[in-house]
């Protein structure tokens, strides 16, 4: 089984569709390079984080990914750039 490989964008108003932010890897990324790729948009001012989950008795469910609604994350495991711009096309 390979490895899965995650595409991370951030919301453009000009073209009204998530693109690659400048500077920052976005297409099939590991989950190490994916983790690299978050701390830059956070240094961009992105707020990117990770929460936990919890159950209505307070109890852990699982970890979540949470970020705000201008980036966009997803796993695209080897997926064309340009079938994932064409996606994210809104």
């Amino acid at each position: 089984m390979s490895e899965p490989l995650y595409s991370i964008g951030t919301w453009d108003t000009d073209e009204q569709a998530f693109t690659p932010q400048p500077d920052v890897p976005a297409f099939n990324l590991t989950r190490k390079q994916l983790v690299q790729s978050i701390r830059m948009l956070q240094e961009c001012g992105y707020s990117c984080h990770r929460y936990r989950s919890r159950n209505e008795d307070g109890t852990l469910e699982a970890w979540a990914f949470d970020s705000d609604t201008s980036v966009l994350l997803e796993r695209t495991d080897g997926e064309s750039a340009e079938s994932i711009l064409e996606r994210w096309k809104r």
